[in-house]
């Protein structure tokens, strides 16, 4: 379903509305993209036009239940705090991210009542349209400056999750390894700072499992084409695939590879949150006092909980897990950070 959505929202109805043989059809889409595209361009950074029930819905707990995906709390929030939560790690579609942070399928406002949250993702998402309205009313709105800094002061219990990763995060996903892209990933701990906003790290063991991805080595063709990909739209195409339904022509093609995520847990946990002082123009060193800090939360959140949800372990010793945690070519044996 969401496959075909995204597909037809981009493509399909577009193409309809301006090339079908309807002309009232095209002026309203034209009209539309005319309004959106101005008057209602800065809705997706206000916290605005969010539906609540939209995140209750029984497809969202379905799609949770399919893998599953669960969520574990370290500690209760303060609903009068406000709160930067930094999810790890992308992967390649973030599944654990949307079904945590934007609907109510895993519990996430039962085990923390009072907090209004919005998920932050790339701008590039809100241009297409009708994709927008529904991100918008899941709460999911732009990840720009303005966003952060609106969504986190909107009131007590105002509150965001981003994925810190991001789109190159999402080409070093897959099983058994979590490549994380944070040592030059500062500008979250930047607002967290401006607004007085607590940090929380959030770690899901399972989201790099549920695709395989094609190999594309750094300074590779493949890479280097993805990048281009990056660069030129803010968004990159992994080459990933999963399995496949039990039967029909897919199946007889191409075996049980497939587009389908693969049936692996998630298991979002969510640690301490970490009291950060408003700071309207931080400096660099404060900046970096904090970034560290989060860094060594993060990495304790995993070391705590790696041995209860980390199965794959593909050779090598554990003392070596968090090794060269912050160098750019430093590789751990499950997980690396860039």
């Amino acid at each position: 379903m969401i496959y075909a959505w995204i597909l037809s929202a981009i493509f399909v109805y577009p193409a309809y509305c301006v090339f079908g043989p309807s002309m009232w059809l095209k002026n309203f889409f034209l009209g539309y993209i005319a309004w959106y595209a101005t008057l209602d361009r800065k809705t997706a950074s206000s916290g605005k036009r969010f539906a609540r029930w939209s995140r209750r819905l029984p497809f969202w707990r379905i799609l949770a239940e399919y893998f599953p995906v669960r969520l574990h709390v370290s500690a209760k929030l303060d609903p009068s705090g406000n709160y930067l939560f930094g999810y790890h790690p992308h992967g390649v579609i973030g599944v654990g991210a949307l079904l945590t942070f934007a609907t109510e399928a895993t519990g996430f406002y039962e085990a923390f009542p009072g907090l209004d949250l919005r998920l932050l993702t790339l701008s590039m998402n809100f241009k297409f349209p009708f994709t927008r309205e529904v991100l918008m009313g899941l709460g999911i709105n732009s990840v720009t400056k303005s966003s952060v800094e609106t969504n986190l002061t909107r009131a007590p219990g105002a509150s965001v999750a981003i994925v810190i990763g991001g789109a190159s995060e999402a080409l070093d996903a897959r099983p058994g390894w979590a490549t994380l892209t944070l040592a030059r990933r500062k500008g979250f701990v930047k607002m967290a700072l401006r607004t007085g906003a607590s940090l929380v790290p959030v770690f899901a063991f399972g989201e790099n499992d549920i695709f395989e991805q094609v190999e594309n080595p750094e300074g590779g063709r493949l890479r280097n084409f993805q990048m281009y990909i990056k660069q030129l739209i803010g968004i990159t195409p992994p080459a990933f695939y999963g399995r496949s339904l039990s039967r029909g022509m897919w199946r007889r093609i191409f075996g049980r590879k497939g587009v389908l995520p693969k049936r692996e847990p998630i298991e979002v946990v969510v640690g301490n949150p970490i009291a950060v002082p408003k700071v309207v123009d931080p400096s660099n060193e404060i900046i970096d006092k904090y970034h560290a800090l989060y860094t060594e939360s993060l990495k304790e959140l995993y070391e705590l909980h790696r041995r209860q949800f980390h199965r794959l372990n593909r050779g090598g010793s554990s003392d070596d897990l968090l090794s060269d945690l912050l160098t750019r070519q430093g590789k751990l044996q499950n997980m690396q950070f860039k």
